[in-house]
């Protein structure tokens, strides 16, 4: 069932939350004490399987998990009292098709359609195919925009790089008067070695040598890594047949010999603007913990090497006391 991200605002006033990223501390949480509601970002309800049910996810990617799918969507549909935020216009951004109906019919759980990009309902530039989908009727037209509506602050966060930004809103947005973070740690430098180690066992390292939670059982890392691997081709297969459809013989002769040539030569790619990434990640949150501030909603990091401990009105705890 479809709900609208307007008829959340307060759902959860005065309650606390637990916002979870598959980080390497992830499971560094007494879950059965704990009273809240758990919001899941990434893979972290997967990882959390048998410790915890969550009570959102929050989703903002295009290829997992993929409610047009049946693969991903039977996993979705496993989640049964969970309610699923879809950023839709990364989910909307060039392999999928918008189909409100396709959902309705096929999708158990209750779920909710976001925007983080099209700030004043205005396209993107260079136009893309979310921008066919912007949500004309809302008095906001991202979420980041109902935000500082909401607790009617004169600025807002501007588009983002990690989903966690997108959950944090969510949080606020719910009216949650306190916030837990555990398992973000958002590094401030890729790891050259762990990226290598990536491509070989993306179940337990992320973009830029990001360390996963992996001290679960082996079997879930297993089921992780069959899904990507299964996830993976289904998504290259589609990008080729739309990259074919959309683009003329010519350029798919130069897009084939691009590619070839590249892997002679190996390219490798530097991350020269993921520092510039980060500061505009840290300045997003930063926002939304001046928010919380002026509004007695207190945010607490779990995590010690995380970057949120950098952030001001975030306050770090070695130990979370029921």
């Amino acid at each position: 069932m479809e709900l609208k991200l307007e008829n959340l605002i307060n759902k959860e006033k005065s309650n606390s939350c637990l916002i979870l990223g598959p980080g390497e501390t992830m499971i560094d949480f007494p879950f059965k004490k704990f009273n809240g509601k758990i919001i899941v970002i990434g893979t972290a309800a997967l990882r959390g399987k048998g410790m915890f049910a969550p009570d959102y996810w929050i989703v903002a990617n295009n290829h997992f998990p993929v409610p047009y799918l049946s693969l991903h969507r039977k996993i979705i549909n496993n989640f049964k009292k969970t309610i699923f935020f879809f950023s839709e216009s990364t989910l909307h951004d060039h392999l999928w098709k918008k189909s409100t109906t396709t959902l309705k019919k096929l999708l158990k759980v209750k779920w909710v359609f976001y925007d983080e990009r099209h700030f004043d309902f205005k396209k993107c530039i260079p136009e893309n195919k979310c921008c066919k989908y912007i949500m004309k009727n809302n008095n906001c037209s991202t979420l980041q925009e109902l935000v500082s509506k909401i607790y009617k602050h004169n600025s807002f966060a501007g588009i983002g790089g990690t989903v966690f930004e997108h959950a944090l809103a969510i949080a606020l947005i719910m009216g949650f008067s306190k916030i837990y973070i555990q398992g973000v740690d958002l590094p401030t430098t890729p790891d050259k070695n762990l990226i290598i180690k990536k491509d070989i066992d993306d179940a337990r390292y992320g973009e830029l040598g990001y360390r996963y939670a992996t001290n679960i059982n082996s079997k879930i890392l297993i089921e992780i890594r069959e899904l990507y691997d299964k996830t993976r081709k289904i998504i290259e297969k589609r990008a080729k047949k739309i990259f074919m459809k959309e683009n003329n013989v010519l350029n798919q002769f130069f897009f084939k010999f691009y590619n070839k040539l590249k892997k002679i030569i190996s390219i490798k790619k530097p991350y020269p603007l993921f520092k510039d990434d980060i500061k505009l990640m840290l300045k997003n949150i930063r926002i939304y913990s001046d928010i919380a501030k002026k509004n007695k909603i207190k945010i607490f990091n779990l995590s010690k090497k995380s970057n949120l401990n950098r952030v001001k009105n975030i306050t770090f705890l070695k130990k979370y006391n029921s």
